[in-house]
C-alpha cells in the first residue's frame, strides 16, 4: 500500500485517486488542509508519505521537492472550463511529477 501526502485545501477527486490507484493499487491517503508558510511545518507527514500530492504556490512547491529527497512531489492538471451560467468546472487530467521548481529573476526596468 502506497501512502499519499495530499497537501490541498480541496479534497482528492474521484478521478484523481482512480488514476494514482490504477499505477499503484492500493493507496493510505492522509489529507493537511491548512495554510502554511513553509512546508517545515508539515515535515512530519512529508517524511511519512511514499507520494506527495500538492496544490501549493511556486515557493512552497519548491519546499516540498526539497524535503521529499527522492519521493515524488506530483500535482494535478485540470482543465478549466467556463460554463454557460459563468460557473467554472474542473476537469481532472492527469498527474505530474514536480522534478525540479527554478525561479530566475532580474532586474526590470
Amino acid at each position: 500500500m502506497k501512502k499519499v501526502f495530499w497537501f490541498s485545501r480541496h479534497k482528492m477527486t474521484n478521478e484523481q485517486q482512480m488514476a494514482l490507484e490504477n499505477k499503484f493499487g492500493e493507496l493510505d491517503v492522509f489529507q493537511v488542509s491548512k495554510s502554511i508558510q513553509h512546508a517545515t511545518e508539515v515535515i512530519d507527514y512529508i517524511d511519512w508519505a511514499d507520494i506527495i500530492a500538492v496544490v501549493a504556490p511556486i515557493g512552497l512547491q519548491a519546499e516540498f521537492v526539497k524535503l521529499a529527497g527522492n519521493k515524488p512531489v506530483i500535482m494535478a492538471v485540470s482543465e478549466r472550463t467556463l460554463k454557460e451560467d459563468g460557473e467554472v468546472e474542473f476537469k481532472f487530467v492527469k498527474w505530474e511529477h514536480l522534478v525540479k521548481v527554478e525561479v530566475v529573476k532580474e532586474d526590470f526596468a
